[in-house]
């Protein structure tokens, strides 16, 4: 009797212990990804932020991109530029600065979603298309993004693991527990 209950005991310590784990890890998943998602509309806030308060220099750093990729994209017959509508109604007022980098006709076009800044290029033959907006270079560098965040989150993991082992430890020690104590009853 006393080896059948010490087997029911030591089964369900070890459900429970399976089940607390499980639940522990999907837990600190669901906060990690809480956490990078969190951090990803921070930098965009960021990012917005810095554009509102310098809007000059971020209008510069536009038309240096555009300079930067003038050799792939300044082909005939059009080049199509979408901007946000902050951002197409700057350039629509100052096409020049854009007519200055390419040689070949460009058409700007206010994007029917918004986005943070940057801008979508697509030659008119549609064969080229680069996407320079805020939230597609967040996109592309959410694995650099992600690397720097779980070196920052590895901390915390080492806690979580050592917590996991002091609870492992507790269900061993209720097993042993549990086998002196009903050594008392035989």
């Amino acid at each position: 009797m006393r080896k059948n209950f010490n087997e029911i005991y030591n089964n369900l310590l070890n459900n429970f212990l399976s089940s607390s784990l499980l639940k522990i890890k999907e837990e600190v998943l669901k906060t990690k990804n809480k956490l990078m998602l969190d951090l990803i509309s921070a930098l965009t806030d960021l990012i917005e932020d810095k554009i509102k308060n310098n809007y000059a220099s971020y209008i510069a750093f536009l038309l240096t991109i555009l300079q930067s990729i003038k050799p792939i994209i300044d082909k005939p017959p059009e080049i199509r530029i979408t901007f946000n509508s902050k951002d197409f109604s700057y350039f629509s007022g100052n096409m020049n600065k854009i007519e200055k980098i390419f040689t070949n006709k460009v058409k700007l076009i206010k994007s029917e979603k918004e986005f943070t800044g940057g801008f979508v290029c697509v030659l008119t033959a549609g064969n080229i298309s680069y996407n320079y907006t805020i939230e597609n270079q967040l996109k592309r560098n959410i694995t650099i993004i992600e690397i720097t965040f779980s070196k920052i989150f590895s901390d915390f993991e080492a806690d979580v693991k050592n917590l996991e082992n002091k609870y492992i430890q507790f269900i061993q020690n209720q097993k042993l527990a549990i086998n002196d104590y009903l050594k008392d009853y035989e």
